[in-house]
């Protein structure tokens, strides 16, 4: 470690360390940066370590070295199983090895790997001399690249005096050769190479480094319902029209890939893509069958399989390893047991590797029968003293166990490795298995020293241009669940501001007259109260106002009010602020990469807020003014941040869709029956300002005629003044500008709203409310048709367990 650096890291004192751990824990709500999928409480963050892990340039030369030859290695030994397998026919490696694999593809052989296995990632340690060994090898789905960039960023802010004085290889250069590779992978069909992201449509532990890398690399996330296969061509379905994929890079299980040929279960898989990538329709990165490459127990041939194929040996060594299979290597292990590893072939949360010196006898007894019942499917290593690395406590630095992940991209070219990688840490101090990134904490990685580093083949390409009839970039293709995700994004995002702003009036209401029943405004604080869990479905626990029982525990002075918070801060219940609000960041980081980096610190910020705890006596003002205030700042950030395309349109649409909805069904709940003069005006007032219409109702009671009701006015104004955003009009007009290019039941649902609209005689209404309740119940139900349209023809069709809507 440069005198340099060193230095300047033992300058902070504790105090300065958790401040920047403080400072560090923000930071990663503020970018985002979760693990997993989102739990009762919401995502997961990220656990990230202020204290980078430092690696000297020299020390990096070697292992970066090593690292392309084992990844020019495995791309041997992956075209050998499923090619010539002469490996297997010479003696150097068992079969069962590769044939009993759960992850070895049959339908796969035969099918050309070679210069196909792109991305490999390495987990590594060090032994007592200090020396780096292999732990494990990721060729499935290589994941945490995107992880590795995003603690780069947060540590970089954390440290920003140190990092910038700091020579540091930098992590860029890495994305891009990784896009170039991935282009280049392409077969001969076409000039432009299309690249996809497959994921899985149920998630999974790895969705923010997924959406991350995609937007490192400009490529697109799908499922596999947004794919096809026909006329001899891969095709991405889009809200627009079907793109051409050349290379589709595979983050879901290989046995998953292809429902027509594998049988590893539903979900995630592309029907014929196995036979596809046998024709060389489309490429797949990593190919199909590529797991079989993280066998534990092919470290145990290594050594030879490395010298008959590179004529080397492995520059980077692992553990000292035993297949079980071979009967000599059983009997040491079965006389030296206590002091080794045991792993199944294919380990797994609920197989996993076991230290056997932490087992009872009586486990350590179970362990051995199940090895010797089926011996060819278990290895065991050595076991390494685990590798030591501080990170900060309250109490000080406390050493801890570590793992560091490297990555890898080849291809035909020279292989390039990230300049660092992302480090995992055991999360107490004397334990010494390291868990995976949910359950640990993360460093960044810093390589000192500038270097050329290796790079791709030859020099960076130019990149072509995708352009439209007029010479302009043309727009990015937007799958179906994208927009779908987008589109619920804005709903949600929307409804979240809507019922924040009414929560604000009523809370005014609430305070101001809630020990005065038997008056007006007590009157017209329980309408508007009842109007909230209609426009919601959150209702009270309480009698109806209009009944005439005596009063209840609900409606004593605290009630209105505890019911308001429930409405605000209450997560698990549809329709609160708080639901609606994590339901919009669920929706956003579905699409992250075609959103603003900006978003997320919105988004936290909200989080904070409707997270942060509150006596149920206290005001809610505060709460809800930065609750709209965050929602606004969504909305300028979308404003003046999103290009106008298809990610615009949908998200827009959302918004529009769910303002009309919200409107008409606050003015039916609301207005829908008539009450004492008094009590209509101070539920108008109230339904005004929530739609942020008040100034201006006022000024068109003092410019209309006598004739004009209050009412009247108030109802032209939200329903059919085209020069109000709030009125109901000019969202059926936005949306016509949003989707009005999509298929034909959408449109014909937006002109059947506007029908009934325009059919609607106000000044007529406005005297009578049996009419009014019936009418607006009409247009309510047309505009949700458009949604429903919507729904059905344009957006993702979700199985009702991941459905985003929530019925009303």
């Amino acid at each position: 470690m440069p005198s340099q650096l060193l230095a300047a890291l033992a300058a902070l004192t504790p105090q300065d360390l958790l401040r920047r751990r403080g400072a560090v824990a923000q930071l990663v709500q503020d970018d985002g940066i979760a693990v997993g999928p989102d739990g009762p409480d919401g995502p997961h963050p990220l656990r990230l370590d202020p204290l980078p892990l430092v690696i000297p340039a020299a020390d990096w030369a070697l292992l970066e070295a090593a690292l392309a030859q084992r990844a020019e290695l495995l791309d041997l030994l992956l075209a050998d199983i499923y090619g010539e397998r002469r490996l297997i026919d010479g003696g150097v490696l068992p079969a069962e090895i590769i044939i009993g694999h759960p992850q070895f593809v049959a339908q796969a052989d035969g099918i050309s790997t070679r210069h196909r296995l792109l991305l490999t990632a390495t987990d590594l340690g060090r032994d007592e001399a200090g020396e780096w060994r292999l732990l494990a090898d990721r060729t499935q789905a290589p994941v945490g690249a995107g992880y590795a960039m995003a603690t780069r960023r947060v540590t970089a802010r954390a440290l920003a005096a140190v990092h910038r004085e700091t020579d540091l290889r930098r992590l860029r250069e890495f994305f891009d050769a990784m896009r170039i590779a991935l282009q280049e992978s392409a077969s001969e069909t076409s000039d432009l190479a299309h690249v996809a992201i497959l994921t899985d449509p149920e998630g999974g532990e790895t969705g923010f480094d997924e959406a991350l890398t995609a937007t490192l690399l400009g490529f697109p996330i799908v499922h596999a319902e947004d794919l096809s296969l026909d006329g001899g061509r891969a095709w991405l379905r889009t809200t627009d029209r079907p793109e051409p994929i050349d290379v589709i890079v595979r983050r879901v299980n290989g046995g998953r890939a292809d429902p027509l040929d594998l049988t590893g279960g539903p979900g995630g898989g592309v029907p014929g893509l196995v036979e596809a990538t046998r024709r060389g329709i489309v490429t797949v990165v990593n190919p199909i069958g590529a797991g079989v490459l993280e066998n534990p127990a092919l470290a145990a041939y290594l050594p030879a399989i490395s010298r008959a194929l590179l004529d080397q040996d492995p520059l980077l060594p692992a553990a000292r390893t035993w297949w079980c299979g071979d009967a000599e290597s059983l009997r040491y292990v079965g006389a030296h047991l206590e002091d080794l590893q045991l792993a199944p072939i294919s380990p797994a949360p609920d197989n996993p590797r076991v230290f056997v010196a932490g087992l009872t006898a009586a486990e350590r007894a179970e362990l051995w029968t199940r090895v010797q019942a089926q011996p060819w499917a278990w290895a065991a290593s050595e076991v390494l003293p685990p590798w030591m690395n501080d990170v900060v406590t309250p109490d000080g630095l406390s050493p801890r166990a570590s793992v560091l992940r490297t990555f890898t991209v080849a291809g035909s070219g020279s292989p390039v490795v990230l300049p660092g990688g992302l480090a995992r840490l055991a999360t107490e101090a004397g334990d010494r298995r390291v868990p995976g990134l949910r359950d640990a904490i993360a460093k960044d990685v810093w390589v000192v020293g500038e270097g050329p580093g290796p790079r791709a083949s030859g020099a960076t390409p130019a990149e072509p241009m995708i352009t439209g009839s007029h010479g302009r970039v043309a727009s990015v293709p937007l799958p179906p669940r994208a927009a779908d995700d987008l589109y619920w994004f804005g709903r949600y995002a929307e409804r979240a501001e809507s019922t924040a702003r009414l929560i604000m009036v009523a809370d005014d209401l609430v305070e101001d007259h809630v020990r005065r029943p038997g008056t007006p405004g007590y009157e017209a604080m329980q309408v508007l109260l009842d109007a909230i869990d209609g426009v919601t479905v959150v209702h009270r626990d309480r009698p109806s106002r209009r009944d005439a029982a005596p009063r209840q525990q609900a409606d004593r002075p605290s009630a209105p009010l505890a019911h308001l918070h429930t409405l605000t801060f209450d997560g698990a219940r549809s329709g609160t602020v708080r639901y609606s609000a994590r339901r919009a960041a669920r929706a956003a980081g579905q699409v992250r990469q075609v959103l603003s980096l900006d978003t997320w610190i919105v988004l936290s910020r909200l989080e904070r807020t409707l997270t942060t705890p509150i006596d149920p006596s206290e005001q809610l003002q505060s709460v809800l003014a930065r609750t709209i205030e965050s929602f606004l700042a969504l909305s300028g950030i979308a404003a003046e941040g999103m290009i106008r395309d298809a990610s615009w349109a949908f998200f827009d649409a959302g918004r529009r869709v769910e303002r009309a909805q919200e409107t008409v069904r606050l003015l039916r709940h609301a207005l829908g029956e008539p009450h004492a003069r008094r009590v209509d005006t101070l539920v108008l007032d109230a339904v005004l300002r929530s739609r942020e219409s008040l100034i201006s109702h006022r000024r068109r009671v003092a410019e209309r005629h006598p004739a004009d009701t209050r009412l009247a006015i108030a109802l032209d104004l939200l329903l059919t003044d085209a020069s109000n955003p709030r009125a109901l009009t000019y969202q059926l007009t936005q949306l016509v500008a949003d989707v009005g290019t999509v298929k034909t039941p959408v449109r014909e649902a937006l002109s059947a709203a506007t029908t009934v609209l325009d059919g609607g005689d106000i000044v007529a209404l406005a005297r009578d409310r049996d009419r009014l309740t019936a009418w607006l119940r009409d247009l309510e139900s047309s505009v949700r048709a458009v949604s429903k349209a919507l729904d059905t023809t344009t957006l993702r069709h979700r199985s009702p367990g991941l459905a985003f809507e929530e019925p009303r």
